[in-house]
């Protein structure tokens, strides 16, 4: 008779309960499901909610890829846990103050920019936990085992010897004429600004010194790899040497003078001078390529179901 009894108050106690549970508590774990399982710990469908809510406004909110970097993250901590890597409150201090001051901005203006960004500041000290922590373990585990040869650096810039060439470059300033009706008055004139600008005077001094008919401007064009000049400029300045002018070049009704200021002989940037930026190159594609086979390694040891 009383397992008769407790057989019809069970039921209505649970429904009691359950109508007694505040309703978000109540639907917060009927929604909350098992989304993977990484060794001996779960990651569930709320865990994974709630970061999607957290990323920062305007990031893809893309529930497959941030589960992944979940499954990482925790693949992450265990391997930290087992080489007893650490992050204190000390390190996540000064990493704010850094991001202080290089935006140079107070902790109370940090506060707001991160909640413009969706963010609270618990929240981002736990991301910067998770950063740093990420990379103290990839500073044991990749960086520590990268390295890269003085062999490696010569082969890479013998295979990219044409990345490291530099074609010969002339700098030159002009003067320019508008023909206009007096033609043969500005000619005279610019043959006038040619033999200054051979002899050396600087071109504003010349502009100045030119009659107003003239009304001539110039200024300095810059530097010129070969092919870069129109045609009728190239030709002109062929073979004028460093400091000549060249000969008068008339192209649409204005005459232009020429000047080459300076030549610079191409050739090839010698080893020692791009050896450096090598080497990091090198490094951060092994770097990138260690860090890969070292998560495939983690992964491949892990025991992972993700069940959405």
């Amino acid at each position: 008779m009383r397992h008769s009894a407790l057989s019809y108050l069970l039921p209505r106690l649970l429904c009691l309960t359950l109508l007694l549970l505040p309703q978000g508590v109540l639907a917060e774990e009927l929604i909350s499901r098992i989304a993977a399982v990484v060794n001996d710990e779960i990651i569930t469908t709320r865990q994974l909610q709630q970061r999607l809510d957290g990323l920062p406004s305007g990031m893809p909110r893309d529930p497959q890829a941030q589960l992944e970097l979940m499954i990482d993250d925790v693949l992450l901590r265990a391997r930290a846990k087992e080489l007893g890597v650490q992050v204190s409150e000390e390190d996540i201090d000064r990493a704010v103050a850094d991001v202080q001051q290089q935006n140079r901005i107070d902790a109370a203006q940090l506060e707001q920019a991160l909640l413009a960004q969706g963010l609270t500041l618990a929240r981002y000290r736990e991301q910067l936990r998770e950063q740093i922590l990420r990379y103290k373990l990839t500073g044991i585990e990749v960086q520590s085992k990268v390295d890269v040869t003085r062999q490696e650096i010569r082969s890479y810039y013998q295979e990219h010897l044409d990345r490291y060439r530099h074609k010969p470059r002339l700098r030159l300033s002009r003067l320019s004429f508008p023909l206009g009706r007096d033609a043969d008055a500005v000619r005279a004139a610019a043959e006038q600004a040619r033999q200054d600008l051979a002899a050396g005077r600087p071109i504003e001094a010349v502009l100045a010194d030119l009659p107003p008919h003239a009304a001539a401007d110039g200024d300095d064009m810059g530097s010129f790899a070969p092919g870069e000049l129109s045609a009728e400029f190239e030709a002109a300045v062929a073979d004028v040497p460093q400091g000549a002018v060249s000969a008068p070049v008339e192209r649409d009704g204005i005459l232009h003078l020429l000047r080459v200021e300076e030549r610079l002989a191409g050739g090839v940037t010698d080893l020692s001078q791009v050896e450096e930026d090598i080497r990091n190159q090198l490094r951060q594609q092994k770097m990138e390529q260690r860090l890969k086979t070292w998560r495939d390694e983690l992964r491949q040891s892990a025991y992972i179901d993700i069940r959405l």
